[in-house]
């Protein structure tokens, strides 16, 4: 009975993933996570998230930001961030995923403001106005009864009212001097053999730093070290297999994965569903929910 017991109590990771039809694509999230931790990621688009109950801890720009009920968290594109629960109550929250063109399109609504795409500087924010709004628009997105002109004018009130009130303009490019050029190398020689296993020392050699010297300012620039951006690149060549209709194992070993449960360890601590999840979500239409994942 106290086995029984102890399990019973023990901390669960639940969420709900749902691609919203008509929206081009976007994808949004329902989770309760009571003992998942991300490891260290970004998302080629925007994260926008508004916690419901319990503490997250998401780690990025070098520090921990606890989010409470009501608060809004927002990340750039290729902002790395990790993290998750930070308290015995688990850590439920709705997350929607714009892209970048959306996102352009919600700031030319504000012809006043540097044009492009816009950028957070407070990646954590307190705001119950625009936490309302997203949190209508999340809503609609899970009710199979709300209309599409219902889900587009709820969407964009409240990107608009999130970029009119925490946005700024682009951000001016990093200056890395010398190494700027090295580190877009390094990238581009990961991503293009990134199913390839790649020594530090042969990275170092095609950037011309020392290998000790590149992870140090790889890190700097991209907010991961050189192995974690490697595996977050496989992931992502994975998720575009596994939307085309390839086989998760076949989709795991092309991208570069050395056996299926290396690749869903790193798949769902990185996205946060598991393959399986994410390719039943794929496959859905409309609102459809995908039961017991996680992200």
């Amino acid at each position: 009975m106290v086995g029984m017991s102890q399990r019973a109590h023990e901390p669960v990771d639940e969420a709900r993933l749902w691609r919203v039809e008509g929206l081009g694509g976007l994808e949004v999230l329902r989770a309760n996570y009571g003992r998942l931790i991300f490891t260290p990621h970004a998302h080629e688009g925007f994260l926008i998230a508004v916690t419901e109950g319990g503490v997250g801890g998401p780690v990025f720009r070098g520090e921990r930001h606890e989010v409470e009920p009501g608060d809004v968290l927002v990340l750039n594109p290729e902002e790395a961030h990790a993290g998750g629960p930070v308290t015995e109550a688990p850590w439920r929250y709705r997350a929607l995923y714009p892209s970048r063109d959306q996102m352009v399109q919600i700031m030319a609504e504000f012809p006043q403001r540097k044009q492009g795409l816009p950028e957070f500087p407070h990646g954590a924010l307190r705001d119950f106005e625009v936490a309302k709004r997203l949190r209508r628009f999340l809503l609609a997105a899970e009710d199979e009864g709300s209309t599409l002109l219902q889900r587009e004018s709820y969407l964009t009130e409240a990107l608009a009212w999130l970029v009119g009130r925490h946005a700024t303009g682009r951000r001016p490019a990093n200056a890395l001097g010398r190494e700027r050029k090295s580190i877009a190398t390094a990238r581009g020689y990961l991503e293009a053999r990134a199913a390839e296993s790649i020594s530090l020392h042969e990275l170092a050699g095609v950037t011309g730093l020392s290998p000790y010297y590149l992870c140090r300012v790889f890190r700097r620039d991209v907010g991961l070290a050189p192995h974690a951006y490697q595996t977050q690149v496989r992931v992502r060549r994975a998720k575009e297999l596994l939307g085309q209709g390839i086989p998760i194992a076949l989709a795991a070993a092309e991208a570069g994965f050395y056996d299926q449960a290396h690749f869903s360890r790193h798949f769902k601590r990185t996205v946060g569903v598991t393959p399986g999840e994410y390719v039943r979500a794929q496959s859905g239409s409309g609102s459809r929910e995908v039961p017991e994942a996680v992200r």
